[in-house]
């Protein structure tokens, strides 16, 4: 029996796996509907983001925590994410630092979302004003 004709497909199975875990995730448009609207979906249902940016996501004051407590007593505004590209809000939902280096200090969570869909939560920060 030869073998030669299934070592060549378990092989080219072999590559094609090796070539789907190593590359880079699947971009998402920005500006597709479905990537925004899964963006608000998170932002406003899952993250409940306004809980503590405030109506709007324009910033707020953390009312809720104690004073003297070593935490951030206000929220930034991220409507339009102001402060980071595209490229550093995706990169900071991934994997919790900031551009300098930093983590956002308590009580913001440390997320580590799946890459598209910190694509569709900066896409949906970025559209709005």
């Amino acid at each position: 029996m030869n073998v030669r004709p299934y070592l060549v497909v378990l092989l080219g199975s072999l590559v094609a796996l090796v070539a789907a875990a190593i590359a880079p995730p699947r971009a998402v448009a920005a500006g597709d509907g479905a990537v925004l609207e899964r963006g608000r979906y998170l932002v406003q249902q899952v993250g409940t983001c306004v809980d503590c940016h405030g109506a709007g996501l324009k910033g707020a004051k953390l009312e809720f925590l104690a004073p003297g407590l070593p935490v951030a007593h206000f929220a930034p505004r991220i409507a339009g994410l102001p402060h980071l590209s595209a490229a550093q809000g995706v990169a900071y939902l991934q994997n919790g630092l900031l551009p300098n280096g930093a983590r956002s200090r308590p009580p913001m969570p440390q997320y580590r979302l799946h890459h598209d869909d910190a694509v569709a939560v900066v896409a949906y920060l970025k559209q709005l004003r």
